[in-house]
């Protein structure tokens, strides 16, 4: 019996360190996000504050003090950020919708139970206020300082707002490269689960379906009468190969465990000495498709009223009987001393990414339950083998539910699920960010050269060309799109270290996801400094020079 704290029984035991990870990953993705799109914000605003400098320069000349003007753009700024607040807040409650209709790959009462309450309209208030104030602030004091003649004459702007724009366009980058990374290894994790060896072969062939006849008020031996006959039933099917019944499917959200001792073998302190099990009856591992390496399977003559016998996988038995055959040794484990009779292949057991562990199967017959599972492995299509399943239960008991009727590759769902959440979600996140990058590239960019509209056109009349121009406003571009990008890779590297433990299958320097990703980051960024210098390239010097 396991207990847990209330707040904490709505979670399955077996996902909650998955949910946990994923829960602080998508935490950070998101701040992140939010970090990318107010640093956007912020250069705008300082685009708009160089646009404003006269007017600011007259309101000081006047004598309106600085924190006056401090405080007045810091307004505009929160009402821009509790307007971006409500909005959120409207989409959110569209997410929501969507949410509680999604469906999980398991029969049963499951639906995301998620709510927008008061703490959440607290939450989202605070970080539109923090937002405001912390991305508002700087161009306020830049607004705040002109020099008041060079203003009030429409004198162009320092250099240092014009580095502090370049600042954030390469804080931008960076970002955004760190959010492409760890999206990009999301996917990758999502393609190297898909190729992780279950232990089983072809689970597309393999159907099951699940039952319990105690539920319905059967006594033992009329249940066990049942399971006999529906599965006497189902070997018979023509498009059936092999059939068989269990207590436990791989990767699934249930699985026990029993205490075990092997002689002459001394656990270690801390040691877990109780081992994963399952109970199936003869067939098993040919109707699942594990394949048996030593010994045996079991046979009809297997159960209570036969030498007590054990399957062992071969993790187990390398554990306890290293350099040795399992074959015929014993362990003591379900009230019995057992010989182990056969050795099978490793599999994995709770999820993808679990390392090889123990396991050991009893038969089915011995430790009987009213609740099992049918395993058949299809020859023809799945899907009427499916349907003919159920029909022989429907013949059998019209009244008897039966759930998770789905082939072992839909079963394999519930592993997935988090890696394809993660590689769904993070996928959606990393390319806003990267229309936040470019949309900020090319903004700054823009603006940079409709202030140097005056330059350009000059530059152009004493005999520069079109490429000259262009590649000079290219060349600006692109050295902040390639400093961000390398910042962003350091700060990528130490994030991949953290999403270690929610990857699968793939290196957390995999080289399509460093090296890709950057390239893809730099080709947008070039496209959107592409736009603004082609722009410049194209200007009239003379019409430029006669209206300045």
């Amino acid at each position: 019996t396991t207990l847990v704290p209330q707040m904490e029984a709505g979670i399955h035991p077996m996902f909650r360190s998955a949910q946990v990870g994923m829960s602080a990953a998508m935490m950070a993705v998101v701040s992140l996000l939010l970090l990318i799109a107010c640093v956007n914000v912020a250069n705008l605003f300082l685009a708009r504050a160089r646009e404003r400098k006269r007017e600011m320069g007259i309101r000081l000349s006047l004598g309106a003090g600085r924190m006056r003007i401090v405080r007045q753009l810091l307004t505009e700024s929160l009402v821009f950020s509790a307007l971006a607040g409500i909005a959120g807040l409207g989409l959110a409650k569209i997410a929501v919708g969507v949410m509680a209709n999604i469906r999980l790959p398991m029969d049963g009462p499951w639906h995301f139970s998620v709510e927008m309450d008061d703490r959440v309209l607290l939450f989202t208030l605070a970080v539109s206020m923090l937002a405001g104030v912390a991305f508002g602030m700087v161009p306020a004091l830049q607004a705040a300082r002109p020099e008041m003649v060079s203003a009030v004459k429409g004198g162009s702007s320092g250099g240092g707002r014009s580095r502090m724009s370049s600042t954030l366009v390469v804080v931008q980058v960076a970002l955004s490269l760190v959010l492409l990374v760890s999206s990009g290894l999301f996917l990758r994790s999502l393609q190297g689960a898909t190729r992780i060896d279950p232990g089983f072969n072809d689970p597309a062939s393999v159907v099951i379906a699940s039952a319990d006849p105690g539920l319905q008020g059967y006594e033992p031996a009329r249940s066990r009468a049942f399971w006999d006959d529906v599965l006497e039933q189902v070997r018979a099917l023509p498009d059936v190969r092999a059939a068989a019944l269990t207590d436990w499917l791989p990767l699934g959200i249930s699985s026990s465990d029993r205490g075990v001792s092997v002689p002459g073998y001394d656990f270690a302190k801390g040691e877990v000495q109780s081992l994963f099990y399952a109970k199936v009856s003869p067939g098993f591992f040919d109707a699942l498709g594990i394949d048996l390496l030593e010994g045996r399977t079991f046979t009809p003559q297997d159960d209570a009223q036969g030498a007590p016998v054990i399957i062992i996988n071969r993790r187990m038995a390398d554990h306890f009987w290293a350099g040795q055959s399992a074959i015929g040794k014993t362990l003591h484990t379900a009230g019995k001393d057992r010989t182990v009779i056969g050795v099978v292949a490793t599999g994995k057991i709770r999820s993808l990414g679990e390392p090889p562990t123990d396991m050991m199967y009893l038969p089915e017959r011995e430790l009987f339950e009213t609740g099992l599972s049918i395993v058949a492995r299809s020859s023809g299509d799945p899907k009427a083998v499916m349907r003919e399943i159920t029909q022989v239960v429907r013949a059998r008991d019209g009244d008897l539910p039966l759930t998770d009727v789905r082939t072992m590759r839909e079963h394999m769902g519930i592993a997935l699920l988090p890696a394809r959440l993660g590689g769904v979600v993070l996928g959606l996140f990393g390319g806003l960010g990267l229309l936040l990058a470019a949309v900020g590239i090319y903004g700054v960019m823009a603006y940079s050269v409709a202030r140097r509209r005056r330059e350009v056109g000059i530059r152009m009349a004493l005999g520069a060309d079109r490429s000259r121009v262009l590649g000079l406003v290219l060349r600006e571009g692109l050295k902040l799109a390639l400093i961000g990008a390398a910042l962003g890779l350091v700060v990528a590297a130490g994030a991949a270290r953290l999403l270690r433990g929610l990857l699968y299958n793939v290196s957390t320097f995999d080289p399509v996801a460093f090296v890709g990703v950057p390239l893809l980051l730099v080709g947008v960024a070039a496209l959107a400094v592409y736009i603004p210098a082609r722009r410049a390239a194209g200007v009239d010097p003379m019409r430029v020079l006669k209206s300045d």
